[in-house]
């Protein structure tokens, strides 16, 4: 982290939801094959990086479809590693270099999901905001390839500098502006991006702010302080406050196992 600060707030919203702000991807009871979590994880920390494509593969063939592996497994594998970090049973480089393979595993399982070649050309389209200086982008990178899956078009910004962002709203436009919160960041920062969206879209956008952050913040704060239009950590209600509702959408295509 870039100072201790930081490192207090993120340790704290680890010790609730793991180390990634898995932005609208609310955690899940789930059922899971132990010893696959077992063997991804132990991927995820091999100095090995082939280890990580031999395991997914098993895991397929097991029968675990990869839609589940990257919505289920991989957050969970996530979260237990921000538990060990809270715990002081690893160190935070570790974990973030695993976390790095869990992001490199979510490419290999579906490689068309980092892109929005099997979206149609009239479906919604999507910017999704991780801004400048936020650590951990694997809960952006789960929500998007769940919303190309849905048939959305969508662009993932990582990293993104308020220049660039302003840039890239005046050149396309967007159905709807997703942006992916944490703990380490203030409502002004929120506010700053939120403004850059309203001076320099097309058209008028509604924005949704979503992630760690609401662990902290009630929903009317977050909205009334960064003049976002609504706050859910909840995908499917993010899509119906923006009026992208999926029922009409073509649905992209999914592949079950290898």
């Amino acid at each position: 982290m870039a100072d201790r600060q930081n490192t207090d707030v993120m340790a704290k919203a680890a010790s609730s939801a793991g180390p990634v702000s898995l932005t609208l991807v609310p955690q899940t009871e789930r059922h899971f094959d132990r010893d696959v979590m077992t063997a991804m994880r132990k991927a995820a920390l091999s100095s090995d990086r082939h280890e990580c494509v031999d395991v997914l593969k098993r895991a397929l063939d097991s029968g675990i479809a990869r839609d589940d592996i990257a919505d289920f497994y991989i957050p969970e594998l996530a979260r237990d590693l921000g538990l060990d970090w809270c715990a002081d049973n690893m160190s935070f480089a570790l974990v973030t270099i695993a976390v790095s393979r869990l992001q490199a595993m979510l490419r290999e399982l579906g490689p068309e999901w980092s892109g929005d070649q099997s979206a149609n050309p009239s479906a919604p389209s999507i910017m999704l905001i991780v801004s400048d200086g936020v650590h951990h982008t694997l809960g952006a990178m789960v929500l998007s390839g769940q919303l190309r899956r849905k048939g959305l078009s969508v662009r993932l910004m990582l990293g993104v500098q308020l220049h660039d962002l302003a840039d890239k709203l005046a050149k396309s436009c967007y159905d709807a502006v997703f942006v992916s919160s944490s703990l380490g960041e203030t409502l002004e920062s929120l506010r700053r991006i939120v403004n850059v969206v309203r001076t320099s879209s097309k058209k008028a956008v509604p924005v949704v702010i979503g992630g760690t952050i609401l662990e902290a913040e009630t929903k009317y704060n977050v909205t009334s302080l960064t003049g976002a239009d609504y706050a859910t950590s909840v995908p499917s209600e993010a899509l119906e406050l923006c009026g992208l509702t999926t029922k009409y959408l073509s649905i992209a295509p999914q592949q079950r196992g290898a």
